[in-house]
């Protein structure tokens, strides 16, 4: 008697279960409708929002190198605002990071008196970026830092004639192809903020419903292959002019604003 009560405590207990995953379950508690996001704010907002990250830093200048951890920064702000960036990866992805040999070799004292004088030249963040991937190139990038006056060398690629035919010549040597094009990477809050408008277009575009304009977008940063200093740089007395000429015939001349070369 005790075995058949026990066993028809259990069949009502099964039953008692099917149906309750049947369709007596409590309902769940109803899902928040997530925030309409708010309008979009203007550019202007956006550009105050980024100088206000950076200026968090008090060593920062404008035409300073920035890194991905600072971009990232800026991005989380932006998000704050009502614009959460949609390729804000892809934006990361075009930055050094932190621990980059360029970044790191730029955040020393020697480096960032260095790093203010290229940051003045058109190009100079990607001369410098293209020779360092070339072999002993860090070595020769670490002798201009090193030198007082060596970012003269870098000048004379960025403003000469000379130094253009010089960019010319490295782009038949190991890594050095378009040595004189732009590497298509971020250095600069400038060019971050030339990259964000372009995010920024297709996002108005995107929230009034039209159908999103082809952008230009900057191409992914080039791979970089890794080679290892093979002992202490000797000039190349062939490729670089020796001496600079003092009156060399310039290139068109490149305007100025706060340090920053203007387009």
């Amino acid at each position: 008697m005790n075995s058949l009560r026990l066993l028809l405590a259990i069949v009502l207990l099964v039953f008692a279960g099917d149906s309750f995953a049947g369709g007596n379950k409590p309902p769940k508690p109803a899902t928040k409708d997530k925030p309409a996001a708010g309008p979009l704010p203007s550019f202007d907002l956006v550009t105050k929002q980024v100088q206000q990250v950076l200026a968090l830093d008090p060593d920062y200048q404008m035409g300073d190198l920035l890194t991905a951890p600072k971009v990232e920064q800026v991005l989380s702000k932006l998000a704050k605002t009502n614009w959460k960036v949609a390729d804000s990866r892809e934006i990361v992805k075009l930055v050094l990071s932190d621990n980059d040999w360029m970044a790191e070799r730029l955040s020393t004292a020697e480096g960032r008196d260095f790093m203010r004088h290229i940051a003045r030249l058109p190009g100079g963040y990607d001369r410098v970026d293209r020779l360092r991937d070339m072999p002993n190139g860090q070595s020769n990038v670490s002798d201009f830092i090193d030198s007082p006056g060596g970012y003269t060398m870098i000048e004379y690629m960025t403003t000469t004639r000379g130094g253009e035919n010089l960019g010319d010549q490295l782009s038949d040597a190991v890594n050095g192809a378009d040595f004189n094009k732009p590497t298509g990477r971020i250095y600069t809050e400038r060019e971050l903020l030339k990259r964000l408008k372009i995010s920024y277009d297709f996002e108005v575009d995107r929230r009034k419903g039209l159908e999103p304009k082809p952008t230009t977008k900057p191409g992914k940063p080039e791979s970089k292959t890794k080679w290892k200093s093979k002992g202490p740089w000797k000039p190349n007395r062939t490729a670089r002019p020796q001496p600079m000429p003092d009156a060399e015939e310039p290139m068109a001349p490149t305007e100025f604003q706060d340090g920053v070369p203007q387009s």
